[in-house]
């Protein structure tokens, strides 16, 4: 068999990749769903090419290593608090921003995903906190959060 290359072999990963953050953003399926049998087959790559790039599940979220966080902060405008406030209640109109939201929030009580989801959590609050101050972080950051769900909550109904 011929040796893969180096070029190869990226590219083998973020395939991989790509696959890993459109289940990872999609509703229906979130970490929780991901098996490496849905990969394979939304990729085309046999189980143990998979698992030669990722050993364990958590190791995608790891790679990953902040691409899916971006999503939210650069939907932000954290100019100000009611900039802030704007911008927050127009991303969560925003399908993609939404399954980010769903999933920083889905990991944190799960056991694998738990550490990097409380790390991207506390950057976030820290970022509101430094560039917006205290009171946009423990008044507005948790107000919206509750108007994300409620907003989630009513779309999942209709």
């Amino acid at each position: 068999m011929a040796k893969v290359t180096s070029k190869e072999s990226q590219k083998t990963r973020q395939k991989i990749i790509d696959a890993v953050i459109t289940c990872l953003l999609d509703p229906q399926l979130g970490y929780e769903k991901m098996t490496y049998t849905r990969l394979q087959t939304m990729t085309g790559i046999s189980r143990g090419g998979i698992l030669n790039h990722f050993k364990k599940k958590v190791d995608f979220l790891n790679a990953l290593d902040g691409e899916i966080f971006d999503t939210v902060l650069t939907s932000l405008d954290l100019s100000n608090r009611e900039s802030f406030t704007h911008s927050f209640e127009q991303a969560i109109t925003q399908p993609k921003f939404r399954a980010v939201l769903q999933l920083l929030i889905g990991n944190i009580s799960h056991h694998t995903a738990i550490a990097k989801a409380k790390q991207n959590w506390q950057e976030l609050e820290d970022l509101i906190e430094q560039k917006l101050g205290k009171e946009a972080k423990e008044y507005d950051l948790p107000r919206l959060l509750g108007k994300s769900f409620n907003i989630m909550l009513n779309l999942e109904k209709a």
